[in-house]
């Protein structure tokens, strides 16, 4: 990096050492902020610039250990699709947005009502008739504004999910019905897209990875969804912690996804039972 964009950043950087390790600074936003001002540059930009350097943003810093400044660097250029806005989702988009994913697309036609106030992070009393994909946007403005988010307010179907869908990496399924959620593996299948499954019924979820050649929805629900079936949720409920539980264990995999890291195999479904409790991972056959 130029002398004088050290020499600019130099009151915003924060020396770290640990026993043992290298030493590494960080760099708060303001300083960033000015940086991207001077130069005439976009924040992630300026974010980007600095992690290449190792200088890791005062935000990201806590990631470091587990993720390496090129993995923060990569999830800034990472794009990720959410379909659903609500219990699952919402949880979901506001730490993909916290973690510094780069962009958002986010699909969901509904709006939200009281009802959704128990579990739905984005739900609050100031959002009520408010649409779900523009409240997540906003949401996730006001977390990390350089996250660009793609607002989808409508219901996912056969015909608009392949533009929709276009600019991601992988997608995220938190919907709540099932027939919807086979029209997104499918239109997954065909763009070639790994597909983050997540579903919740009272204590109980579970989440699975769908890549091309997988049992899949299938392998779960059996090869289409019954006629008027519905979610376990609509008749078992879906208390506060269960889709917060379910939706961070999405994100873990999304992230790996992303990251190249391995994950959940080929057929296997991650079950959570929040009531014994117990985490088990399944084998479809």
């Amino acid at each position: 990096m130029q002398a004088w964009v050290m020499e600019l950043l130099g009151p915003y950087l924060v020396p770290h050492e640990t026993p043992g390790q290298e030493g590494f600074y960080s760099v708060r936003e303001a300083g960033l902020r000015e940086l991207a001002m001077v130069q005439d540059r976009p924040l992630r930009e300026v974010m980007l610039a600095c992690l290449d350097e190792g200088i890791w943003p005062e935000r990201f810093r806590p990631n470091r250990g587990t993720l390496t400044a090129s993995d923060q660097a990569r999830l800034l250029r990472s794009s990720v699709a959410v379909i659903g806005a609500g219990g699952l989702g919402g949880m979901v988009i506001l730490q993909l947005a916290r973690l510094g994913v780069g962009r958002l697309i986010v699909c969901d036609g509904d709006v939200f009502e009281e009802s959704n106030l128990n579990r739905q992070f984005l739900a609050t009393r100031e959002s009520l008739g408010q649409g779900k994909a523009r409240a997540a946007a906003l949401a996730v403005e006001s977390v990390n504004p350089v996250v660009e988010v793609r607002v989808h307010g409508v219901w996912a179907y056969e015909d608009n999910l392949p533009a929709i869908l276009s600019d991601a990496q992988v997608v995220v399924d938190c919907l709540d019905t099932l027939a919807t959620r086979y029209i997104v593996e499918e239109a997954c299948r065909q763009a070639g897209l790994p597909f983050v499954h997540g579903a919740v019924g009272g204590l109980e979820g579970m989440v699975m990875t769908v890549r091309n050649g997988d049992p899949g929805l299938a392998g779960l629900y059996g090869q289409e969804p019954a006629p008027k079936a519905e979610a376990a949720e609509s008749y078992l409920g879906v208390p506060t912690p269960t889709p917060a539980m379910i939706a961070t264990l999405q994100v873990a995999e999304a992230v790996k996804l992303l990251l190249g890291w391995p994950g959940l195999g080929r057929g296997q479904v991650l079950h959570v039972d929040l009531g014994v409790p117990s985490i088990d991972v399944l084998q479809l056959g």
